[in-house]
């Protein structure tokens, strides 16, 4: 019996390149579930792949989690197959995309190189690994075989770097930066429950400050929780803590972006 493959991506949907993919995941493990997770990752997008599946398999650990934004392919970077210490298997290249996803299984448990001819007869397309290398391996993976029938295990110190860090506490201020903007124009930070509770109690109030701007919010439990056009942060479907304007866009009004610096703390 298989388990579930969510795949995510930057191929957009109007090429061929997912249903191949799909096509060939049915070859190798026949009748497995694929699930699309998401395929409009911008072109190139490590950071949004990286934030997309990183909120994928805080809904769906579960399952074996494909992701590909890969513009490296056919370079010198590795196909990896990451095991985390929860248990979740993520599939994709070697460019810190899979790494915040691991983070939110409980952090890294082994790390496989996948050696392409253990896992397909013929050498990889150098432009589509997805099809001929990393779709294969989350397919055998799904079928029960282990990592290490097609693998080397490879240290996990030498990965390459996620694309944004987990938060940190200076003094009484988490210091954390903007990983994503949904499509609301909520901001994704990348703090956690667990980051949060570092503060203490959880409060009816934050104070998030970004550039120039300071803001107390109200850390409510959803969007109606406020006024319509007010500022609210709560925890989004992510499990990460977010800013959000109510029927509004808070990326729009305060100029946020991924990347800005967030500072949080509990007002006085």
């Amino acid at each position: 019996m298989s388990v579930t493959i969510c795949f995510t991506s930057d191929f957009g949907l109007d090429d061929a390149w997912v249903g191949v993919c799909h096509a060939v995941m049915h070859r190798v493990c026949p009748g497995v579930a694929i699930v699309d997770l998401s395929h409009q990752i911008p072109p190139f997008d490590v950071r949004k792949g990286a934030a997309v599946a990183a909120a994928g398999v805080h809904q769906v650990p579960e399952a074996i989690h494909l992701v590909v934004v890969d513009p490296g392919v056919g370079g010198d970077r590795r196909d990896l197959v990451v095991a985390s210490v929860d248990g979740t298997y993520l599939v994709g290249p070697d460019n810190g995309i899979l790494v915040p996803a691991a983070r939110r299984c409980g952090g890294i448990q082994d790390v496989w190189a996948i050696v392409p001819d253990r896992i397909a007869a013929e050498a990889p397309l150098p432009t589509f690994h997805a099809r001929d290398v990393l779709a294969p391996a989350a397919a055998a993976l799904a079928c029960g075989a282990p990592p290490a029938g097609f693998g080397t295990r490879v240290d996990e110190n030498g990965l390459y770097p996620a694309p944004f860090d987990d938060p940190v506490v200076e003094g009484e201020v988490l210091l954390t930066e903007i990983v994503d903007i949904d499509r609301f124009g909520s901001a994704r930070t990348s703090v956690t429950s667990q980051d949060l509770a570092r503060l203490g109690d959880l409060p009816k109030m934050l104070e998030m400050s970004f550039g120039h701007v300071t803001l107390e919010v109200p850390f409510a439990r959803t969007y109606s929780d406020v006024d319509v056009s007010e500022p609210v942060a709560l925890w989004d479907s992510s499990g990460w803590l977010s800013l959000a304007v109510r029927l509004g866009s808070a990326a729009e009004r305060y100029g946020l972006h991924p990347g800005v610096t967030v500072r949080i703390k509990t007002p006085r």
